[in-house]
């Protein structure tokens, strides 16, 4: 068991000390000190493997888990790559690029639970324990590395802080400390108090070697190295070009600070003595006075190469430039750098002549150079002239990491031009990562110094310079030379750049200037004085002491805040507040463009302390001021008054059990009792993820109470209802004798024993036109006088469904329950029920073939056959049906033939029908003029192609008597049965709907002031299968795919992949190449792609022209839109029909002015009812699409402000996230399935004779019940179990089958393998055609919210706004409070800020500058402005404290113009398919169209932001729509909107590429915070919608002309793109979809993200289509 691949087995054996140091922690605590290289480790490593046993279980089960701790994540990699190699325990590795941060508490519990040993650095675990994912109680052993760290607050010392909270000591973990120093920074003069806390702190013993000769031996393994002091001169020649650069320098530092960036956030310096520069101005100072500081070291030769660094630094920066000024900045600031790199080269050259590469020679690099850079050189050529490389292992440490760079460059140099150090030295060097978030370039900096290290160890390369990276721990092997060549500032930096020379013969060399010498010289002896001192401290004092005691451990840990507790068992270390408090901060919701900071403001000091005060962000629950407590600095006040903020937001709600900031998961489960309560019965959770998969259910079919046990009983009074057919279409020879049987006086009629209410006339559709049904609202009373005469009615019955209508199947039976669908239809003649039809036909006559002989003895009478209905045997169509309408004595069957083609009748059937007939036998008979019947049984629509015209020449048609059947049955009522089904399908539902209608009205309390009588049904005029005059589908024009108008080329943002950073693998041959090591030779080029490929993108600069406003006019001003630009005509906006009509009524809205006039209401239509439970799927003329478009946006209405009224605390990101769960799919179901409206929805295709059910027909009722009781026959049995049982008359009649056959079809559906499981077999469930027989429908849940959205567009359109709203309650959506109403919706307790405080208008209005003009603008007058100022304010304007920002308003804003733009479209375009208003609606309330018209009306310049990149986007942006003449065309629809995504479940943060955005969010959210403070500074609707209306009319207009096309089907409606998607792939609730594309006969792909999959999808469409409109040019 090696330690690494370098040691020799031997080796690792433990040394003696080791043992002995192991031994001591295997019973008490400990911080072990040794040399560098003495193997502590190893100590620590075998102490964990002796614990190993406590940490098999889980800690549930009484396991424990032990862990590693280090300071940086460096060491972390490495402890936890030598524990794996070392032992056989499960590690797991814990760093903040592993974004551990925002794990959820599951995750941290599998974790846990999986892992037994956790290697991480200090922080991540005072986190978890600090938020109880796991106790200190459940830890067995605590290691920690590094362990002197442990002082003040840093982690490692508040982590010991929590074992004070342990009550019961005895049952802490073992803490094993492990250090190579025990001082951190210089405290020398109180190493014995030092060292006595650093005891305390770990409730331990520092422990070392035993004795001196013990101590010896340690030295063998570790550090003795020969020191060696080279001190250098202080003389400098001074250059006159030096004085310049300086010169330069400083001026361009002046000019920086000059430069006006915009507004940027600024920010605070630590202790809040000033605000800090911007940090963009600060990094270009910093890295030329870096420049300064090179070249007075090192000299004008380094100089040279040092100045490359700032200019690719500068470049790269330039690149990812958001704004235009900073652009411009680093421009200035690389112009400035070329030129000193100019002059420096100059300088160089011995003649100006020669070229750059002359001033590379061994001369000028030492003339050029500081005697502290020649004694490095000088010493180098010293020492390592002609040796074997191999013998060399050398690092050079220095403070600066850009010197690391330069030194590295000037030796590379040098070298290359000393023939015998060529071949002994390989230079090379390694820095620290400066950046601790982690990012594509971090990781590019790891992996190179990781390279470098390897590089290093295997004698790649034998001469290091480093930065102080390499002080602490990282494990680089032994070397023979360290030279510090920077002052050593620090004892620990002394100790740890010694410990680095570990090889035998090492060297270790201090470089001074002279003047220092000996104040060097006597800090190394206080140095090594120390060093001595803390052995003898230590030595020998190893066995024979007691732990600290109490009282001095205590003594570390004294709180000046004391830590708060939650009742969960987390708790909050006042160290912790500050940090917590930025992470609340950075989840409030924000655009791309705002981040919420916290804001300290430091008051003047007094002779107490400090106070500080604290200012939380607009959107955060905490408005008002908090004062810290006095302390004596500022960042103890600063905590403090964090601290205070925290826990008021705990308080508040704000933070969860256990101390974080609420997600907004958490946030929803905190409701999930008061609004999600009914989802329990469903066994579903409120926060549970399902599966996007369209659900079905399976519901019991329902039938109107007034047709259910509704059969007529001997002497009852009964009820005859008169069905009524009325042709609508013109009389012609196609349609006359349709129209004269419609037309007669027999007709069939409902006789029930319960009254039926009116219902509505029903438009049905025959080939030959358009009927009007009605059925006789007044009754005729009848009774039936004998058991005879029900029995003969019920098989007249029972005949025209069988036998005529052949909606029949062979186990159907005729039902005698009496329960569903239990009612009679029974013929009528001039108004009585005509008996002698009944009595002929209790069965109609079979048809068949008559033989030659039957046919000579038959007597063929005229009267038999006119107006009745026969068929022919012969020609195998027995199904066709004739009427005869003449009877042509004139004729025979000799008689010519119609076309010729035959001579006679006779002819023609010897042709074509000789072996069916045999021949015709009685030749002078009289022909038959016929016409065909329809096979049709579904009468709603016509199907596309059946147009009258194609029937009429073909249909006169004359026949043979001798060769027909004669059912003798009148041809009117035969044509009238086949209009049943239609309209008994219809009546169903049309009663289904008057109760829905009568229970709404009693809930709302509206009374019908006379008897309703319902309007008729119309034809929805908007639906795709519209019908014609004739009620035939009509064909729509196919439309031509076009190719998209040219895009003006933009700056194409790249494709994102993301990764999760740990794991970012390229290609090697992608990678870009290291400039830092080869500065002097970077191409522009390799830069760019350096950018590319660090931001993952690749961009065009597009080069900006700053335009001269015309100064003439007032910016504020509308722009006038000139209606002669060419792009206004292509998009022909002439104004709609309306233009002619006054400004009153082209903005009437009804559903206002019925909910604002207070005039009585009227009650809504059955028809509004039945359409509403008709689905799109049912096939109607009419379906609950468009009532449902228009609920759907009442309801996010008002959920919207419902929520606001309830939580009006909260903010709009968990706002938003509860509305969406309300207004969810899943949830509406849930409210839906409280009632039995889903039971009575008409959600399937209509097609008699095969799937309907006729009245009084079912399964036999035994099987029936055996079916109710046992609902597993119904999954195993399939129809063909069914049609094998054939049932006799006697079954059929009497209601039953006989037991024979009822175990046979048990028998055969309870046979257990037939019975599927899982998801197959519900959907084996769910679509059995059987179902149908066992009153039962499958719905897909959509259809179901659908319904309930579109009974409130009903609602609303009928009742008006206020009474919808107590729909909500209906449904149980919402719930009022106590003695509430919800009508009352509207009265939002919202007050205005003038009213909570003592602010005067005065000072509102000292924000608000111009304002009248932006009234005018809008086109309202403010009574409070504070409502004005609060729409205009954005997140990033800390000044304005009055009124907060506008994301409350915009979410009330959001639901106010969402509505009302629906009503109005609902109303305006009855002719839109419902699909079409949806595209209007996005059209109209899109962040795209509303940034175009915050734009058009000038109110992007009244936003009170302090945010430059914002700014300069909104800027862009209306340069862009001025050059568009201010029209949102199509290719401003394909901009980038700016997309929130939601909220991750683990980390809560809101993902967001500003770089991707064209069009800010912020311009549409101003523009609906504005409409809402209009809203609630008039409390009236009214004035809101002409607001709304004066701002959006012009697109109203001209869209809904031309109604834009959503991004997807512009893609898909592209000429040559061919889209194809792929699934979304989702990572923390964000969605990402892939398009494949062709673009320019290439095929491309681009990514789309969003905050679910549709929004991804479109997201990835719109890059698309700006790379085709791009190239289309």
């Amino acid at each position: 068991m090696e330690k690494s691949n370098q040691t020799s087995p031997k080796e690792m054996e433990p040394r003696r000390y080791q043992m002995e140091l192991l031994n001591y922690v295997m019973n008490r605590n400990a911080v072990i000190y040794l040399p560098t290289g003495a193997g502590k480790t190893y100590v620590a490593i075998m102490a964990l493997r002796q614990f190993s046993h406590k940490m098999q279980e889980t800690i549930e089960n009484g396991g424990k888990r032990a862990i590693f701790m280090c300071n940086t994540v460096e060491l972390a990699r490495q402890q936890a790559i030598e524990l794996k190699k070392c032992t056989n325990l499960k590690i797991g590795f814990y760093v903040g690029e592993r974004d551990v941060d925002s794990w959820s508490r599951h995750k941290w519990e599998e974790e846990i639970k999986e892992n037994q040993v956790l290697v991480g650095t200090a922080q991540i675990f005072l986190d978890i324990v600090s938020q109880n994912f796991i106790k200190i109680t459940d830890l067995s052993a605590v290691v920690i590395d590094e362990c002197h760290h442990a002082t003040k607050s840093h982690p490692m010392h508040e982590f010991m802080r929590l074992f004070q909270d342990i009550p019961d000591k005895t049952n802490l973990p073992r803490v094993i400390g492990l250090t190579g120093v025990l001082l951190k920074g210089n405290k020398l003069h109180k190493i014995r108090e030092e060292l006595e806390n650093l005891e305390a702190t770990f409730r331990g013993n520092i422990i070392t070697v035993s004795t001196m000769e013990e101590y010896h031996n340690v030295m063998t393994f570790s550090t003795k190295p020969a020191e060696k002091l080279i001190a250098y001169s202080n003389q400098k020649h001074n250059f006159k070009l030096t004085e310049n650069i300086n010169r330069i320098i400083n001026e361009c530092c002046s000019i920086i600070d000059l430069w006006d960036l915009g507004t940027i956030t600024s920010k605070q310096t630590k202790n809040l003595g000033s605000l800090r520069e911007p940090n963009k101005k600060n990094f270009i100072k910093n890295l030329l006075k870096d420049f300064v500081y090179q070249m007075d070291e090192f000299g004008l030769y380094a100089s040279a190469i040092a100045i490359m660094s700032p200019i690719i630094e500068f470049e790269l920066k330039k690149r990812s430039a958001e704004t235009m000024a900073l652009r411009n900045l680093y421009r200035y600031a690389i112009s400035t750098c070329e030129k000193i790199r100019h002059m420096l080269v100059n300088e160089l050259k011995e003649e100006d002549t020669d070229p750059d590469s002359a001033c590379h020679t061994r001369d000028i690099i030492l003339n050029f150079a500081t005697p502290k850079m020649r004694s490095l050189l000088g010493l180098i050529e010293q020492q390592f002239a002609n040796k074997d490389p191999a013998d060399i292992r050398c690092l050079i440490f220095v403070e600066r990491r850009y010197t690391a760079k330069c030194i590295y460059y000037v030796l590379q140099k040098f070298i290359e031009l000393e023939p015998n150090l060529a071949k002994s030295l390989r230079p090379q060097f390694m820095i620290g990562r400066n950046s601790i978030a982690p990012s594509i370039e971090s990781i590019l900096d790891q992996k190179w110094n990781k390279s470098v290290i390897e590089g290093f160890r295997t004698g790649e390369s034998n001469l290091l310079v480093c930065s102080n990276v390499l002080e602490e721990g990282i494990d680089v092997q032994a070397c023979n030379y360290v030279f510090a060549y920077d002052p050593l500032k620090t004892f620990n930096s002394y100790v740890q750049t010694k410990g680095r020379a570990r090889s035998n013969e090492s060297q270790y060399v201090i470089f001074t200037p002279e003047i220092d010498k000996n104040k060097v010289i006597l800090q190394i002896k206080k140095y090594q004085e120390a060093h001595k001192m803390i052995q003898e401290f230590l030595i020998g004092r190893i066995l024979d002491r007691d732990d600290p005691t109490e009282d001095a451990v205590a003594e570390q840990f004294v709180d000046l805040i004391p830590p708060f507790i939650v009742p969960s068992g987390a708790c909050l270390l006042a160290s912790g507040a500050l940090s917590l408090l930025h992470r609340y901060c950075q989840l409030l919701p924000t655009d791309a463009f705002g981040f919420a900071m916290p804001w300290f403001t430091k008051q003047p000091p007094t002779k107490q302390g400090i106070c500080v005060e604290l200012n939380m962000p607009l959107q955060s629950s905490v408005k008002e001021t908090i004062l810290s407590d006095l302390y004596p600095t500022a960042k103890l006040a600063k905590i403090s008054a964090a601290f205070k903020v925290c826990k008021r937001l705990y308080e508040q709600g704000e933070l969860n059990e256990r101390l974080l900031p609420v997600t907004k998961r958490e946030c929803v489960e905190k409701v999930s009792e008061d609004l999600f309560e009914h989802w329990k019965k469903f066994k579903d959770n409120i926060t549970s993820k399902t599966a996007g998969k369209q659900q079905r259910r399976l519901y019991n079919r329902k039938y109107p109470d007034e047709l259910y046990n509704a059969v007529p009983q001997v002497n009852e009074v009964c009820y005859v209802y008169e069905i009524h057919a009325h042709p609508h279409y013109e009389i012609d020879s196609y349609t006359e004798h349709i129209a004269e049987l419609l037309n007669t006086n027999c007709n069939y009629a409902i006789l029930t024993r319960k009254r039926l209410p009116p219902l509505a006339e029903m438009p049905l559709f025959m080939n030959q036109g358009k009927l009007s049904v009605k059925i006789s609202p007044e009754p005729i009373v009848v009774t039936i006088s004998s058991e005879q005469q029900l029995k003969q009615l019920s098989k007249f019955h029972l005949m025209i469904f069988r036998d005529i209508l052949e909606c029949w199947k062979s186990f159907l039976v005729l039902d005698q329950r009496n329960q569903e669908n239990a009612y009679l239809i029974v013929p009528m003649n001039a108004g009585k029920i005509d008996w002698n039809l009944v009595q002929n036909f209790q069965s109609l006559l079979p048809q068949r073939k008559y033989s030659v002989a039957e046919r000579q003895k038959k007597v063929y009478k005229p009267e038999d056959y006119l107006g009745k209905v026969i068929n022919k045997w012969y020609s195998g169509r027995e199904n066709q049906r004739f009427v005869v309408t003449k009877v042509l004595t004139n004729l025979t069957p000799e008689s010519p033939f119609d076309n010729n083609q035959f001579s006679s009748y006779i002819d023609f059937i010897d042709c074509k029908y000789k072996t069916e007939v045999d021949r015709v036998v009685q030749k002078d008979q009289f022909m038959l003029e016929v016409r065909a019947l329809t096979s049709r049984r579904n009468f709603f629509i016509n199907a596309i192609g059946k147009s009258a015209k194609s029937h009429q020449n073909n249909s006169i048609i004359h026949l043979i008597p001798e060769l027909c059947h004669n059912f003798m049955y009148p041809g009117d009522m035969w044509l009238k049965a086949l209009l049943l089904p239609s309209i008994l399908h219809r009546v169903h539902f049309l009663l289904h709907a008057e109760e829905l209608r009568r229970r709404v009205n009693k809930y709302l309390g509206i009374a019908d002031k006379v008897a309703y009588q319902p309007k008729k049904l119309v034809v929805d005029e908007s639906l795709a299968r519209a019908v014609d005059h004739d009620g035939n589908a009509m064909e729509e024009p196919e439309e031509q795919k076009k190719l998209l108008p040219a895009l003006p080329t933009r700056c194409t943002k790249a494709v994102y992949e993301i990764h999760d950073i740990n794991d970012v693998s390229w290609k090697d041959y992608l990678e870009p190449k290291d400039f830092s090591r080869k500065t002097n030779s970077v191409y522009p080029v390799e830069l760019d792609y350096y950018y590319k490929f660090i931001n993952g993108l690749a961009v065009e600069l597009d080069a900006l022209k700053l335009n001269e406003e015309e100064w003439s006019q007032s910016q504020l001003n509308m722009p006038k839109i000139c209606s002669s630009d060419a792009s206004i005509n292509d998009l022909n906006i002439g104004r709609m029909s309306v233009c002619d009509v006054p400004m009153v009524d082209k903005r009437r809205l009804d559903i206002l002015e019925l909910t604002l006039s207070g005039q009585d209401l009227q009650s809504a239509e059955q028809a509004d009812f039945l359409a509403a439970i008709t689905t799109a799927g049912a096939n109607d003329v009419f379906d609950m699409e468009r009532f449902e478009f228009l609920g759907d946006s009442f309801l996010k209405f008002s959920v919207s402000l419902y929520l606001v009224h309830k939580y009006p605390k909260w903010h709009e990101g968990f706002l938003t996230e509860i509305k969406g769960k309300i207004v969810s799919n899943r949830n509406l179901i849930y409210c839906l399935l409280e009632t039995d409206i889903p039971e009575r929805v008409c959600g399937y295709l209509f097609k008699p004779p095969h799937e309907w059910l006729p009245p009084l027909v079912s399964l036999p009722s035994n099987l029936l019940d055996a079916i109710t009781k046992n609902n597993d026959i119904l999954k195993g049995l399939t129809p063909s179990d069914l049609y094998s049982i054939e049932l006799d008359d006697n079954e059929i009649f009497s209601g039953c089958c006989t037991a024979e056959h009822l175990r046979k079809v048990v028998a055969s559906g309870t046979q257990t393998h037939r019975i599927l499981d899982g998801p197959a077999g519900e959907e084996a469930r769910l679509d059995n055609e059987l179902n149908l027989f066992a009153y039962k429908d499958t719905l897909r849940d959509k259809c179901v919210a659908d319904t309930l959205e579109a009974i409130l567009g009903v609602c609303v359109k009928n009742y008006g706004i206020y009474n919808t709203f107590r729909m909500l309650e209906f449904f149980g959506i919402c719930k009022p409070d106590p003695g509430q109403s919800l009508s009352r919706l509207m009265d939002l307790k919202f007050t205005s800020p003038l009213l909570q405080t003592n602010i005067s208008s005065r000072e509102v209005d000292s924000f608000l500058i111009n304002y009248k003009k932006l009234e005018e603008n809008l086109g309202y007058e403010f009574r409070d402005r504070s409502f004005l100022l609060q729409a205009l304010t954005h997140p990033s304007y800390p000044t304005n404290r009055i009124t907060g920002c506008y994301q409350e308003l915009e979410f009330i804003g959001d639901a106010i113009l969402d509505f009302l733009v629906s009503c109005y479209i609902f109303e305006r375009y009855r002719h839109m398919t419902p699909g079409k208003l949806t595209d209007l609606r996005s059209a109209l309330v899109n962040n795209i169209t509303l940034g175009c018209v915050c734009v058009r009306h000038r109110f992007h310049l009244y936003l009170l932001a302090e945010n430059s990149v914002l700014a300069e986007k909104i800027k862009d942006f209306a340069k862009y729509q001025e050059t568009h003449n201010y029209i949102v065309t199509d290719q401003v629809h394909i901009l980038m909107e700016e997309n929130v995504m939601a909220e991750s479940e683990t980390n809560g943060t809101t993902f967001n590429l500003s770089a991707n955005v064209d069009v800010p969010k912020a311009l549409g959210d101003i523009l609906e915070a504005l409409i809402a403070a209009v809203y609630l500074d008039s409390r009236d609707l009214r004035t809101t919608w002409h607001v709304i209306y004066g701002l959006l009319e012009q697109e109203f207009n001209q869209f809904s002309q031309h109604v834009p096309i959503d991004a997807v089907r512009q893609l898909n409606d592209h000429k040559h793109a061919n889209p194809k998607y792929g699934d979304p792939v989702v990572d923390n609730d964000t969605y990402m979809v892939k398009c494949q594309f062709t673009c320019l006969d290439k095929s491309m792909e681009v990514n789309g993200f969003g905050s679910n999959g549709k929004q991804a999808k479109k997201a990835a469409a719109k890059h698309a289509l700006q790379i085709l409109a791009k190239h289309s040019s």
